[in-house]
């Protein structure tokens, strides 16, 4: 790197220290100011937010790789997670319903929903512990690569880039709580921005014939997922992959969490419910932003004559392509920059969002008194500590970028999903069969990850973790007393989910679901068709993208259409509020 890259990347980090410092003020204000900016930031901002924490170097490079080795089929691929299908479920319904529960995070969401007995405070317990484990997870991932990433521009060792990088996001996150996270994520939203238009124009004017013919990923082009290819062995049948992802893809939004702490986050923080459906929306088009940026890397990757035949082979690609001659001195600095916003946005959104849980959910029924400013404080502890544990982990850890992802998402994400998806839709379901539901899903996780399994797959693996975790919860469910009718009435009034509820309570709620039903089906093609048609025109494959842009245009119009005819208002009142008025 040259002193003027040197100097850009210095100038971001500065930029966002001060940021986090200026922001200290009005995080201070108390716990609900500190984890969710007292409700009152604009969408527009909650929407670019959202769009930067989904993007991080770690997931950059991971779809690189996979861009790089199976063409449009990675990006398939990677429906197991980096597509985030939960986006999608957000915008259609999710979104509005965590805004109408009007609680913090989501382990308290569990007293809400349960109650305040002894299954309430399991399941408020188990959900903070999972999504503590999560937390740490998806920290060591984004260290892993972020430190590896970093290592191969600065004078330092992958350890102490890990290390600097932890340090940084840790200070202006623990400044500015949300509100430090949401402002920074913005200005790292149009830094981004700025490095994927630059990636995408230099990607699209060295896409040729003769550099197709050297991409042993470009006969896997096509805009649709192949049933099977030779290139794509590791998981033939393809469609039956294809299958498992996009299904665990719809889980995480079905669950409500979207497979991670922070995007729940971002809709708690909500101003009101028609802010929701904004959010969702911006937060798809702006992440589309990353998807010609990976291709143009993997293209760039075969310009420069990198030999990228196998994942090993590939996972390098990212630093490698950024010292070529493509990016001058100024610019590759910007890049840089903007890769490090990217790793920062989403680690400074997950360790405030895995804070929020510590504190909420585990602090403060063991310190019920504890002030605001305490609260404040703990906040600034839990962060710490999430992150030191994270860092000595992954100072532990010799896996691959590739590898520690594919066993987050195969392995531990099956372990919670169905339990929090049967809170939303199963009048029945209890606090009990939620906790034993995630226990037993995590010692299935465990048993695969320490006991060598011969045969089987991700999908298999996946799918009996999750198979366990819900045949447990509906056996453990039906032995136990179930949650009173007077919480469930009030939970229902509330919030107003679809699902196996009473009959009369869902009466005044069935238009607003089948509405909400459609939307999800049309928002789930739209977003997956606003990730795809850039790719496309960055390759050049207007014969396909032709028609696939005109349902896309049609889709995103009934989109808008949907957000403006359904009211935001709870309407008449439903069985559910009637019998709780009555007591």
């Amino acid at each position: 790197m040259s002193p003027l890259d040197y100097s850009v990347v210095g100038f971001y980090l500065l930029a966002v220290m001060l940021a986090g410092v200026w922001l200290a003020r009005r995080a201070a204000g108390g716990a609900e100011h500190y984890f969710l900016a007292g409700r009152n930031l604009p969408w527009w901002a909650l929407g670019c937010s959202g769009m930067a924490s989904n993007l991080d170097v770690a997931g950059t490079m991971t779809i690189v790789t996979l861009l790089t080795v199976y063409g449009l089929q990675g990006f398939f691929i990677e429906m197991r997670g980096g597509v985030v299908l939960p986006i999608a479920v957000f915008l259609a319904f999710m979104g509005k319903w965590h805004r109408r529960s009007g609680v913090m995070t989501t382990a308290e969401w569990m007293l809400l929903r349960f109650g305040e007995g002894r299954g309430g405070r399991l399941a408020r317990a188990t959900a903070a512990f999972t999504y503590v484990v999560i937390t740490v997870a998806m920290i060591v991932f984004f260290l892993t690569a972020g430190g590896r990433f970093l290592a191969e521009f600065l004078p330092f060792s992958p350890a102490w880039c890990t290390a600097g990088m932890a340090t940084v996001a840790l200070a202006y996150t623990l400044a500015g709580g949300l509100y430090g996270v949401i402002w920074t994520d913005v200005v790292q939203a149009v830094i981004i921005g700025a490095a994927a238009v630059y990636v995408s124009v230099v990607a699209a004017g060295q896409v040729t014939p003769e550099l197709l013919a050297n991409w042993p990923g470009a006969e896997l082009n096509v805009l649709r997922p192949l049933a099977s290819h030779p290139r794509l062995e590791p998981y033939n049948p393809f469609w039956l992959f294809l299958l498992v992802w996009a299904g665990k893809g719809v889980l995480e939004g079905l669950g409500g969490s979207g497979g991670s702490a922070y995007m729940a986050q971002r809709f708690y923080a909500a101003k009101n419910e028609a802010d929701c459906r904004r959010i969702g929306m911006l937060w798809t088009v702006l992440f589309a932003a990353r998807w010609p940026m990976v291709l143009g890397f993997a293209i760039l990757a075969i310009a420069v004559g990198l030999d990228v035949r196998t994942l090993a082979d590939a996972e390098g690609v990212l630093p490698r392509v950024l010292q070529s001659e493509f990016f001058p001195s100024g610019v590759r600095g910007l890049v840089i920059a903007a890769m490090m916003a990217a790793a920062m946005s989403t680690f400074d959104s997950t360790i405030n969002a895995g804070a929020s849980y510590v504190v909420r959910d585990l602090f403060v029924p063991w310190w019920p008194g504890a002030s605001e400013r305490a609260l404040v404080l703990a906040g600034y502890g839990a962060s710490a500590l999430l992150v030191a544990v994270a860092v000595a982990l992954t100072f532990g850890l010799g896996s691959s970028v590739l590898g520690i992802w594919v066993g987050i998402v195969m392995l531990l994400f099956p372990a919670f999903l169905v339990p929090f998806a049967l809170r939303w839709f199963w009048a029945r379901f209890n606090g009990f069969g939620f906790a034993a539901g995630i226990v037993a899903g995590f010692a299935a996780a465990a048993w695969y990850a320490l006991v060598p399994v011969a045969g089987g797959n991700e999908a298999t693996r996946f799918l009996v973790i999750a198979g366990c975790s819900a045949a447990v919860s509906i056996v453990v469910t039906l032995c136990t007393a179930p949650v009173p009718p007077l919480r469930l009435a009030r939970f229902y009034a509330i919030t107003r989910p679809m699902g196996w509820w009473p009959r009369e309570w869902r009466r005044a709620d069935r238009a607003e679901h089948r509405a909400d039903l459609a939307l999800l089906a049309t928002a789930l093609v739209w977003q997956v068709l606003t990730f795809l048609l850039p790719m496309a025109a960055l390759l050049g494959m207007w014969t396909q993208a032709a028609p696939a842009a005109v349902l896309w245009l049609w889709l995103g119009w009934r989109v808008l259409r949907s957000g403006r005819r359904q009211s935001c208002s709870p309407g008449v009142p439903t069985s559910a509020r009637r019998n709780l008025e009555s007591g």
